[in-house]
């Protein structure tokens, strides 16, 4: 999630009020913030992606699904 200059705050409130983004990571690079949701379906990920790309401050989003862990300690 890339979001605009001093939309962390706010941002972070929005997507904590989001009950399926179970982990909010800040992350230094090309975007600002890398949110792990859990959907029950394909169609409701896209709503959550959708919704989320529409909360003011972001300005972008980039969606990968997890298609299997490899390792996880």
């Amino acid at each position: 999630i890339t979001i605009g200059p001093k939309a962390l705050p706010a941002v972070t409130a929005a997507l904590a009020a989001i009950k399926e983004v179970t982990t909010l990571h800040s992350v230094s690079g090309t975007f600002d913030l890398i949110a792990i949701l859990a959907a029950p379906s394909i169609l409701e990920l896209d709503r959550l992606i959708d919704r989320i790309g529409a909360l003011d401050g972001v300005e972008r989003t980039l969606s990968s699904i997890i298609l299997s862990t490899r390792i996880s300690r």
